[in-house]
């Protein structure tokens, strides 16, 4: 089979696409023909190294898949080949087969595409579980989401609110803006100025719940948007500054600052393979799967490229030029 592979850490520009053995399916996986693979901000800093998890080399990138079950596991039960499904791997994904635990496996929803099935593994798991398991999001909350054309962002803004509550976007381009309003958002705003914009549109109140995918200066400033009791989620560092907040704003405003790694809940810590938090995501899948079918939840994949580009791929997301998932299509 193809694949995309790292020998050595490095850059995306130091990848090869090869031919390789297909990885063996263990007794609890599922092998997946790819049809899209998922292509994100944290696939960089897996290939140099800098991500808190380090595959043994020669590996393929890729962590969210979607695509057709080939073959299942002797104490596979759920599955039969020719299923579609949608996974999230540890690694492996940029590639023409993949394989993925049973448990981290799930159908695909009616009326979705592959390459729109690929925001399923990951970026609205991790949207939801930030939204719902960590701020503990409640109807009629301010909620301000930063990032909001992007995959992690965009999903944010429908979960937002298909809760009920009344979301704040901000976004880089008037073309932005415009999307993420049709996908819910009751105001788009620039990044320049969004504090007071924030407090305007909250009548002095401010963002009960801050969804913060950026960090560095858009973190800081965030924490004069919250509001008092607010909850302030941050997610990852696309600005490439890890903020360091003045915890006296906790204080003064009885605040919290929360974090969210999904992976935690998909095997992505030492020691825990995933199957510790099985039910939860069995609920977090069945509740984002009914927002779908309800059609509060509309994902899109907007650049899509062929396995052989997938330098093209990656500095579409590097770039901010996309909306939405970005993908590879073996």
């Amino acid at each position: 089979m193809r694949a995309v592979i790292c020998h050595k850490f490095g850059s995306i520009e130091d990848l090869m696409l090869e031919d390789v053995a297909p990885p063996p399916t263990a007794a609890d996986e599922v092998r997946i023909r790819v049809r899209a693979s998922g292509v994100s901000f944290a696939t960089g800093l897996i290939v140099s190294g800098k991500y808190q998890r380090k595959p043994p080399r020669p590996f393929a990138p890729g962590a969210e898949v979607a695509g057709e079950v080939l073959e299942v596991g002797v104490e596979v039960t759920s599955f039969q080949p020719g299923d579609r499904v949608f996974a999230s791997v540890d690694w492996g994904g940029w590639a023409e087969e993949a394989v993925a635990k049973d448990f981290l496996t799930h159908p695909i929803p009616d009326g979705l595409d592959f390459a729109t099935a690929t925001l399923l593994p990951l970026s609205y798991p991790t949207s939801y579980a930030a939204l719902v398991w960590k701020a503990r999001i409640r109807k009629g909350d301010w909620v301000l989401v930063h990032g909001s054309a992007g995959a992690v962002g965009l999903a944010a803004v429908e979960i937002a609110k298909s809760k009920g509550a009344n979301v704040i976007a901000t976004a880089s381009t008037e073309e932005k803006r415009t999307l993420v309003s049709k996908h819910g958002a009751d105001a788009a705003i620039p990044y320049e100025g969004f504090r007071d914009a924030v407090k305007h549109t909250t009548n002095g109140h401010g963002a009960d719940i801050v969804f913060d995918p950026i960090g560095g200066d858009i973190f800081m400033e965030s924490l004069r948007a919250t509001a008092r009791e607010g909850r302030l989620i941050t997610i990852g560092y696309a600005s490439g500054t890890i903020p360091q907040p003045p915890v006296n704003f906790l204080l003064v405003k009885n605040m919290s600052i929360l974090g969210l790694n999904y992976g935690t809940y998909v095997g992505w810590s030492p020691g825990d393979d995933g199957r510790s938090y099985v039910s939860e995501n069995r609920a977090l899948h069945a509740d984002i799967r009914a927002m779908i079918e309800a059609g509060h939840l509309n994902p899109i994949a907007d650049m899509r490229f062929p396995l052989e580009e997938f330098e093209a791929a990656y500095a579409a997301v590097e770039s901010r030029e996309s909306v939405g998932k970005v993908v590879v299509e073996p």
